[in-house]
């Protein structure tokens, strides 16, 4: 079962780090990025929150993976089903994954699944291999598989979904560990707000002590003939 196991990860890294991964590549830019404040020469590429979501992810994925392959294996033998369904449900968490990774503030259900057709069309070449791996005699010989009833498919559906609803939590309740761009806005508008607090400071100095003042005076100048005088009025500055 080596020489499978090795197959079915070459498979994997087929399917995942290809058109899907590269389709994200041209993902319709977020107007809400483009309104967001830039980043800071000093701000580091791996974030925390970049971390949270990464960690998060791949533990859920491994811990689907591994119950299904420990619930599948109950006679302590490694099967074709045995190693069908790991395969299938790591599969599916990824493409699952792959779709929640669309967006970095928006939920699965709120992005559109046709305003990226690139996109589109991946999962479609990915699904559709992934089925041919597991129904076509010539492919189940080379990878071992075998094909799996529609009741496993749809165990594997529910399961992998959760992937779905993690990406859902993070991005409502945990916005603040898990995404970057609040964490930005929170700081832009502190920054805003410093800004307009020395600007008012600013003011209320300019309308203290420091502001100098006009004094005007009445200068009496006396004129030649008539001896009347003409008022000529001085500005003073103190």
């Amino acid at each position: 079962l080596t020489q499978n196991t090795s197959l079915q990860i070459l498979w994997i890294n087929i399917i995942m780090d290809g058109p899907p991964a590269q389709s994200l590549g041209v993902e319709p830019v977020d107007e809400r990025i483009l309104r967001a404040p830039p980043r800071k020469v000093t701000d580091p590429i791996v974030t925390r929150a970049l971390l949270t979501r990464a960690v998060s992810s791949a533990a859920l994925i491994m811990f689907l993976t591994l119950a299904v392959f420990a619930h599948e294996l109950d006679d302590g033998r490694v099967t074709r089903r045995d190693t069908t369904m790991t395969f299938m449900t790591f599969i599916n968490c990824d493409l699952f994954n792959a779709y929640a990774c669309r967006s970095a503030d928006k939920c699965f259900y709120e992005i559109s699944p046709f305003s990226n057709p690139s996109f589109l069309w991946a999962m479609t070449f990915s699904v559709a291999g992934q089925f041919a791996v597991i129904y076509l005699p010539p492919l189940q010989s080379v990878f071992q598989t075998e094909a799996l009833s529609f009741g496993d498919l749809f165990l594997i559906v529910c399961l992998s979904s959760t992937v779905l609803l993690l990406d859902t939590i993070r991005k409502k309740f945990l916005q603040q560990y898990c995404s970057d761009n609040s964490r930005r806005r929170s700081l832009f508008r502190r920054r805003v707000k410093k800004k307009k607090g020395s600007s008012g400071d600013a003011k209320r100095v300019h309308g203290g002590k420091m502001v100098k003042k006009r004094i005007k005076q009445d200068v009496g100048l006396p004129m030649s003939g008539n001896g009347s005088k003409i008022r000529a009025r001085n500005v003073t500055t103190l």
